[in-house]
């Protein structure tokens, strides 16, 4: 969550043009929101000046609903009037445009280091997708970064919370926890990146790499997020031991049911004549553990990407 009490906000009123701009009074990004209006684009070029301005910025479709592409530039006049004159077809009626920036220019601007800018842009991405909008941006890579970077983008990420909200255009903020969901379609993504051969696909079961898999984000319980085999659909692939548990949380689970089998056939022989059988996962700082009962499996190995 955004750190309301330490960050303020100003919006100023809108211009005869249409520009309203917006800003946060202790941290360092300004926010410049603007009709799609060579009139509106030139005032705002002309308040930037000749110099070049990195940064982000979100084009809207407001005829659609909550559509919205994300960008980043070394270069935001340049690059938005070439999506004013010549826009993607995707995007191609979008009416209003977000410009982001720390208001130095491309010489000073903590934004002109483009690994920041990536990271900022995929966690709009991300953002804009867990508030429900239809986020049409290609994928873009996600770097590594040093420790100052790292610092640099999560003081902006707080800033970028603080914008938006109280633009009204996102209520729900990213936790930034180990056990975070991960929407299916970035799922898969990561799934195949990885090597994972994926058959078919679907909110509750797949298959993968030629094997049935049971796919459940959980639910949240004091124990960790509860998963539940009820029925002949995920019960009975549990009882053969034969697939997969996919949890799209944190870094992706793949757990084998045959390991989940044997764990909970080692606490009681007659577990499998049961119709509901409830297991837990808890992600540590370190480690993921699979619970029943008061027993404890780690299954960290399982985690897709390298936990935490």
């Amino acid at each position: 969550m955004p750190r309301l009490n330490e960050y303020g906000f100003i919006n100023n009123p809108e211009n005869g043009l249409g520009i309203i701009r917006a800003r946060t009074m202790l941290g360092n990004l300004r926010l410049w929101d603007m009709p799609r209006s060579e009139q509106a684009l030139k005032q705002v070029i002309d308040e930037i000046g000749k110099s070049l301005l990195p940064g982000l910025y979100m084009l809207f479709d407001e005829r659609s609903e909550k559509k919205v592409y994300i960008g980043q530039t070394e270069n935001l006049k340049a690059r938005i009037r070439t999506h004013m004159k010549t826009p993607e077809e995707k995007i191609k009626h979008w009416d209003r445009v977000f410009l982001i920036n720390d208001a130095r220019n491309a010489s000073q601007s903590d934004l002109n280091d483009e690994n920041i800018r990536l990271i900022l842009e995929d966690y709009l991405v991300q953002l804009f997708k867990l508030n429900r909008y239809s986020v049409v941006t290609s994928a873009t890579r996600v770097p590594g970064l040093s420790a100052t970077q790292t610092a640099l983008s999560t003081s902006f990420k707080e800033e970028i919370n603080i914008l938006l909200s109280n633009k009204g255009k996102i209520t729900k903020f990213i936790r930034q926890s180990h056990d975070d969901e991960v929407f299916l379609d970035d799922a898969r993504k990561i799934l195949m990146q990885r090597g994972w051969k994926v058959q078919t696909w679907g909110a509750s079961y797949a298959t993968i790499n030629g094997e049935t898999t049971i796919v459940r984000p959980g639910s949240e319980k004091p124990k960790g997020w509860q998963v539940t085999f009820r029925g002949s659909k995920s019960l009975q692939p549990l009882k053969d031991g034969q697939g997969y548990l996919l949890m799209p949380r944190g870094k992706l689970l793949m757990i084998p049911l045959a390991e989940i089998k044997q764990f909970l056939a080692s606490m009681s022989e007659h577990i499998f004549t049961r119709d509901t059988i409830d297991i837990f996962i808890r992600f540590e700082e370190n480690r993921i553990v699979l619970m029943y009962k008061d027993a404890e499996l780690d299954v960290t190995q399982y985690s897709v990407q390298p936990y935490p």
